[in-house]
């Protein structure tokens, strides 16, 4: 929309005040000066520099201090002299607004300029972790792509290698060592196709080398004792946890009279 046109009628008197005042501030036309205060006034911006704004009100609020010592006697200038003095005092507070701004500016620019490297660093940090995300994905697409070729494959492969060769290091495997396993089953019938004692104790299976049952039978037959502490030094660990385990389940007992330990005809037609 066009700027729109006010004229006012107002008394020579005010006018050259107007006038006097503009000239005073800077301002060329007299129209502009009334235009500025009537924005000023009404919260829109003036078009002016905030600088210019901030010595206009100086000016304005010194002259106004100054004409009112004057008129009150307290100081005496002529009337030529009034504007130099303006001039001086505003030159005076300016200088002292502009040491009280001027550190403030200082560290404003100083914070905005590292917010802009901060701001710079975290859109760099983004880019790489989207980029990390990204071959990320595509690793684990090219994996799960790749896995149905050869991973059951080398899966059985494995334990068929290891499960005989494992019981061998340990000389016995109980199932619930073994809970991981999908087809405990498979695994149990291979271990006694391939030569190894297996046996179901008290709930499950247990899948023993049959050197490591040769040597653990005749430890058995051969202890004196029915105390468990003295058997536990006798025994290796493993040996003492199949012990342990064929005496709960009642395969293995205490002859009193003979003093010695007896397998059960059960286990014996097992093994």
């Amino acid at each position: 929309m066009p700027d729109r046109i006010i004229a006012v009628r107002i008394p020579e008197e005010v006018y050259r005040e107007l006038e006097r005042k503009a000239k005073r501030l800077g301002f060329s036309l007299v129209s502009d000066y009334v235009r500025s205060i009537v924005l000023r006034e009404l919260g829109y911006t003036s078009g002016v520099e905030p600088r210019e704004d901030v010595e206009r009100i100086v000016r304005d609020v010194i002259e106004r201090r100054v004409e009112q010592l004057i008129a009150e006697g307290k100081v005496e200038v002529k009337p030529i002299d009034t504007e130099k003095l303006v001039d001086t005092i505003v030159r005076r507070v300016e200088r002292r607004l502009q040491d009280i701004i001027n550190p403030w500016t200082a560290k404003i620019d100083s914070l905005s300029t590292r917010m802009a490297e901060v701001i710079e660093r975290i859109e760099d940090v983004e880019k790489r972790v989207e980029q990390v995300e990204n071959q990320l994905s595509q690793l684990q697409e090219r994996e799960r792509t790749a896995q149905p070729y050869y991973q059951p494959q080398a899966e059985k492969r494995a334990r068929r290698r290891s499960a005989i060769e494992r019981l061998r290091e340990q000389g016995v495997v109980f199932e619930h060592e073994v809970q991981w396993l999908r087809d405990r089953d498979a695994f149990f019938e291979r271990l006694k196709r391939e030569g190894a004692l297996v046996l179901a104790v008290g709930g499950e299976r247990v899948a023993i080398d049959r050197g490591f049952w040769e040597n653990f039978r005749e430890k058995i037959e051969m202890m004196p004792t029915a105390n468990d502490d003295e058997i536990r030094v006798l025994l290796t660990k493993q040996q003492y946890e199949l012990f342990k385990k064929l005496k709960e389940a009642g395969l293995v007992y205490f002859d009193a009279t003979k003093r010695s330990w007896r397998f059960t005809e059960e286990i014996v037609g097992e093994s």
